[in-house]
């Protein structure tokens, strides 16, 4: 067992066992003698609830991971290629990925018994964008050893510091992929120092590339439009997200309390039914009580009449 064997073994677990299971990988590797990887496992974070999330998406459902990473890259595509059209299309279709992913993370999180608060699930999604925007990222998140959330536009690369337990290079490759993709196309500009003296002959091709410049300066001044709007309407709609997930948590609390409320009248009913039934049997045995009451009133009245009546004889004789 090396550091990453137990780190991959160790971040499959529930949030709960975290602990003590750190503490028994780090034991073991101390009883094989290697103290190091006992010091090292023993300091391995415990990651966030929504890093926790993701983890268990690329442990249990890989192919949701898969499809954020292959859609980031098809988003980066676009934007590289300064293809407008596309771009648009994959960022209006950006939002219905991530609210998938995160409706995968929420489901699956419940069903291990270690639901999502609306903090944890917002992070999750925050991630998923980060992996769609860059390629490190999209690599961080398939790990499965992700320690904390990440965050990212697009704008710039991702910080991946300390992100992914026992990270190794291989861990951050996507980061490279993009700048060198985004280096490409300044391969194609001409160097004026190594023109030919023949400049008549090159005229053709100049303005070819003069043409081919326009178009491309078109292209991405419609990009940078396209990306100027994509951006205010996904900050409106991250607004929206919280602001439902707030409302989300609103409702389950509500929800809690209702089903207490239920559980209490219930529990005054049933109480109430005993009540009822007791009263019932004490009305029975009041009216079977007054009954004898009155049998013994009358039986009393008749023998005090009786004793009377033996008076006035024993009256009448003396």
């Amino acid at each position: 067992m090396d550091l990453r064997d137990a780190a991959q073994e160790l971040y499959a677990v529930l949030p709960r066992d975290f602990t003590a299971e750190r503490t028994a990988l780090a034991r073991k590797a101390k009883d094989d003698g290697d103290k190091d990887l006992a010091k090292q496992v023993g300091a391995l974070p415990k990651p966030t609830a929504g890093a926790w999330a993701v983890n268990m998406l690329a442990v249990h459902k890989p192919e949701v991971i898969d499809g954020v990473v292959r859609f980031g890259v098809s988003l980066r595509a676009a934007q590289e290629a300064a293809d407008a059209a596309a771009f648009r299309d994959l960022g209006q279709q950006r939002q219905s990925q991530l609210a998938s992913a995160v409706h995968a993370a929420k489901d699956l999180a419940g069903e291990l018994g270690a639901p999502l608060s609306g903090a944890a699930a917002a992070d999750v999604e925050q991630t998923m964008r980060a992996a769609m925007a860059d390629a490190g990222a999209g690599a961080a998140v398939a790990t499965g050893r992700l320690v904390r959330g990440l965050s990212g536009s697009g704008l710039e690369s991702v910080d991946l510091t300390g992100a992914v337990a026992a990270a190794g290079p291989e861990d951050h490759t996507g980061s490279q992929v993009t700048a060198k993709s985004e280096a490409k196309p300044t391969r194609k500009q001409p160097s004026s120092a190594k023109e030919p003296p023949a400049a008549k002959k090159k005229e053709p091709k100049e303005e070819a590339t003069s043409l081919a410049d326009r178009r491309a300066a078109k292209q991405q001044a419609a990009l940078e439009e396209a990306r100027s709007h994509f951006e205010a309407a996904d900050k409106e709609a991250q607004n929206a997200e919280e602001t439902a997930a707030k409302a989300w948590d609103v409702v389950n609390e509500l929800a809690d309390r209702r089903e207490k409320l239920k559980a209490g009248i219930q529990e005054a009913r049933n109480r109430l039914a005993s009540l009822e039934a007791e009263l019932i049997g004490i009305t029975r045995d009041a009216d079977a009580a007054d009954t004898e009451k009155k049998l013994a009133v009358r039986a009393a009245s008749q023998q005090r009449r009786a004793a009377d009546q033996a008076l006035r004889r024993v009256n009448r004789l003396s």
